[in-house]
């Protein structure tokens, strides 16, 4: 029963949520019993005994830390959640609503940057804005590769066209000729330097994670994301790369160049740099299509 018991917390560290999950615990002198963390948690972790909350499903918990964020008394804790009292929020929301739309529609895929490079700083700010992005039941499990620097971008772009080419030979349909055309045209421009599969810029961030996980492709995705807002808030471009993921994904010289483990696949790729360009207007989108119910 005992080795049960062990497979399954084992089970639940490395393909359900990548880390050691340490239960919450409450503070009975500090509750007041308002059950908050009762309603909040997705898990079903806590339960109301004699007007205090109290931990009944230790097992269930994969430290989201809705029941901290919530008590107005700091009386639950987690060793694996911050629960520093300095990390309370400010005024809510952070951001107005009006402000962050126009985040969302000035951030725009940049394809031409300059040659100043980015520095350390900057690149762990934007993997930090990816850090906070939600993952599917507390995952955590979203892993970065960071290629910086002229000479280490142009190998990996040597290795991603030596993929595309080997990629349009191999696979014959409609869409694959619209990128092969497009591909070779690009690559016998002047322009080709502006081509987005191709990672032209000082540093290209790359996500990935393990293959077998379903809900994989869109944790990589929105911690890229987030990361992409963050580095126009710094004052630089960004866009994401198909072609680069992809190789990352399938190709195993990429992949090995990388350090991408054999089980793990890129789920995202993007090129960073200090733009070349600047935008003086915004573009509008098409309205979307809704179904009310």
């Amino acid at each position: 029963m005992e080795e049960v018991k062990q497979f399954i917390e084992r089970v639940k560290r490395d393909i359900l949520y990548g880390h050691d999950i340490a239960p919450p615990f409450v503070d009975v002198d500090k509750c007041i019993g308002c059950g908050l963390c009762v309603k909040v948690c997705p898990a079903l972790v806590f339960e109301l005994k004699e007007k205090k909350s109290s931990v009944s499903r230790e097992e269930g918990c994969f430290a989201c830390g809705q029941c901290w964020a919530v008590c107005p008394e700091e009386a639950v804790r987690q060793k694996d959640v911050a629960t520093a009292p300095t990390l309370k929020p400010g005024l809510s929301p952070a951001v107005p609503a009006d402000a962050l739309l126009l985040l969302l529609r000035e951030r725009r895929s940049t394809r031409l940057f300059t040659d100043e490079p980015i520095s350390k700083e900057q690149l762990l700010q934007i993997i930090d804005a990816g850090r906070y992005a939600p993952t599917a039941s507390n995952r955590q499990s979203v892993n970065y590769v960071v290629v910086s620097g002229d000479d280490k971008v142009s190998e990996l772009r040597s290795l991603v066209e030596s993929f595309m080419e080997k990629t349009f030979e191999v696979v014959q349909n409609d869409v694959m000729r619209y990128y092969a055309l497009g591909y070779q045209n690009y690559k016998a421009s002047a322009k080709k330097n502006a081509y987005f599969p191709l990672p032209y810029g000082p540093a290209v961030i790359i996500t990935h994670t393990q293959s077998f996980d379903p809900m994989a492709p869109f944790n990589c995705a929105v911690a890229l994301y987030n990361g992409s807002l963050m580095a126009h808030s710094l004052g630089l471009g960004s866009c994401f790369l198909g072609f680069v993921q992809n190789g990352a994904s399938v190709d195993k010289g990429i992949k090995q160049w990388l350090g991408i483990p054999e089980e793990n696949q890129s789920y995202a790729a993007m090129v960073v740099g200090h733009p070349d360009v600047t935008y003086h207007r915004l573009v509008e989108r098409k309205s979307p299509e809704i179904t009310w119910r």
